[in-house]
């Protein structure tokens, strides 16, 4: 199996593999071509698996936003130091909110170790710069 980085997030695969975490209301509202307007014109670089689009990132000038079809969640890790080094090159220095409602998210930000810098409620903050981080999530 080849993963690999691609250009541009593949936007439909990207809602296909976020939209488990939103209600039936929410979706009605976002749905997927409001979704694609919405975020065509943000920097973004996508996942694939044997050139099959799996997820990507999204990048909104502020912070990071990642989704991975729930198949491949813990299995693109490979991906993760060049998708960081395509981020910081945008942004070197990035604070996230990350929602205690969201164990995947949360699983993820204490894998890479980016350090908590905050508290707001029901989310912690964390700091994501190429040298913080577990080795895992460090870009040297």
């Amino acid at each position: 199996m080849a993963l690999r980085l691609t250009e541009r997030v593949d936007l439909d695969a990207y809602y296909d593999a976020d939209r488990g975490r939103y209600d039936a209301r929410t979706l009605s509202v976002v749905t997927r071509e409001v979704f694609r307007d919405f975020y065509a014109g943000c920097p973004s670089v996508g996942f694939a698996a044997d050139g099959r689009p799996i997820g990507g990132v999204i990048f909104d000038g502020d912070v990071p936003h990642i989704a991975v079809l729930p198949e491949w969640r813990g299995r693109w890790w490979p991906l993760l130091r060049p998708m960081l080094r395509w981020l910081y090159a945008l942004k070197p220095d990035i604070v996230i909110r990350v929602d205690a409602g969201n164990p995947a998210l949360c699983r993820f930000v204490r894998h890479c170790g980016w350090p908590e810098i905050g508290r707001e409620a029901g989310a912690t903050l964390h700091r994501m710069r190429p040298d913080s981080g577990r080795r895992v999530a460090r870009i040297d």
